[in-house]
C-alpha cells in the first residue's frame, strides 16, 4: 500500500459532502483513506444513524476483496479526501510483492471481528433481560422545547448543507432563522458517558456554555441543565441521572 507508483495511478479525490458509494452498489473497490476524513452511514442516504468516522491510514469496503456483493454502508467524505481505490486484482499483486500487506490486512480483519463478536455477545446479554426503553440524552430548545438526541457515539450540531448534502446529527435549520448557526458547529463527544463540546474550526458566532464562550478546540464538559449556545439558538443538555 505504499508503493508511491500504485498510489498515483490508483487515487481518487472526494469534495466534501461527495458520496464514495452508496448502500446497495455492488463492491468492487476497497479504499485506504491518504488525507481527509469519512463516514459510513447505515441508511442510503448520508443521514441519520451512522457507525464510523475513518480518517488517514483507516481502510473500508474489504469485503470487495472476497466477493462482489452489496455494499452495507453509505459512505460519504466529511471534508475533502484523497483515498486509494483497491481491486481485487491489484491487491493479489500487492501480496506478491509486499506479503506484510496481506498481514496486516488479516490483523484488521480480525480486529473487526472480535469488535463484531463483542456486540453481537453484549446484545445477546440484553436480549435474556426485560427490554427497557433507554432514556436519551438530549439538547432541549429554548423556544419550541424540541428535543435533538444524541447518538451515543455523540454528534454533529450545525445546519443542514444544501450544496454538500450533508445533514448534521443535530440540524438547527429550524430553530435558527437568523442563520447564526454555521453548517458545522460543534461536535458533542461521548467518552465513558461524559459528554463534552468542541467546536469546529472557522466557526463565526461562537459557542456556549452557560453564557460563556468555548474557545475553538477545546472540549468542554456537558453537565444536566447546563444551557448551550450556537451562534442564537440555545438549548438545554438534559441527561438523566
Amino acid at each position: 500500500m505504499s508503493d508511491s507508483n500504485f498510489i498515483g495511478q490508483s487515487k481518487v479525490a472526494f469534495k466534501e459532502g461527495e458520496i464514495v458509494y452508496r448502500k446497495g452498489d455492488m463492491a468492487q473497490n476497497m479504499y485506504v483513506v491518504l488525507t481527509g476524513k469519512v463516514r459510513m452511514y447505515l441508511g442510503s442516504e448520508p443521514q441519520g444513524d451512522w457507525s464510523e468516522e475513518l480518517g488517514k491510514g483507516d481502510f473500508f469496503g474489504e469485503g470487495s476483496l472476497l466477493e462482489p456483493i452489496p455494499r452495507h454502508h453509505t459512505v460519504v467524505a466529511l471534508e475533502d479526501t484523497e483515498v486509494v481505490a483497491i481491486s481485487r486484482g491489484t491487491f493479489l499483486r500487492m501480496i506478491r510483492q509486499n506479503p506484510e500487506v496481506s498481514v496486516k490486512m488479516m490483523q484488521r480483519l480480525a480486529q473487526r471481528n472480535r469488535e463484531l463478536s463483542s456486540r453481537v455477545d453484549a446484545e445477546a446479554t440484553r436480549g435474556a433481560r426485560p427490554r427497557q426503553q433507554p432514556a436519551s440524552v438530549s439538547l432541549v430548545s429554548v423556544i419550541s422545547g424540541r428535543k435533538f438526541q444524541i447518538l451515543a457515539h455523540g454528534a454533529l450540531v450545525g445546519r443542514y448543507d444544501p450544496n454538500t448534502g450533508i445533514h448534521p446529527d443535530i440540524d438547527l435549520t429550524e430553530e435558527d432563522p437568523q442563520l447564526s448557526v454555521s453548517r458545522r458547529h460543534a461536535r458533542i463527544l461521548c467518552e465513558h458517558n461524559r459528554y463534552f463540546l468542541v467546536e469546529e474550526h472557522g466557526v463565526a458566532n461562537g459557542t456556549y456554555i452557560k453564557g460563556e464562550r468555548l474557545p475553538p478546540g477545546d472540549a468542554r464538559e456537558l453537565r444536566p441543565g447546563d444551557r448551550v449556545g450556537f451562534g442564537m439558538v440555545v438549548l438545554f443538555f438534559e441527561k438523566p441521572a
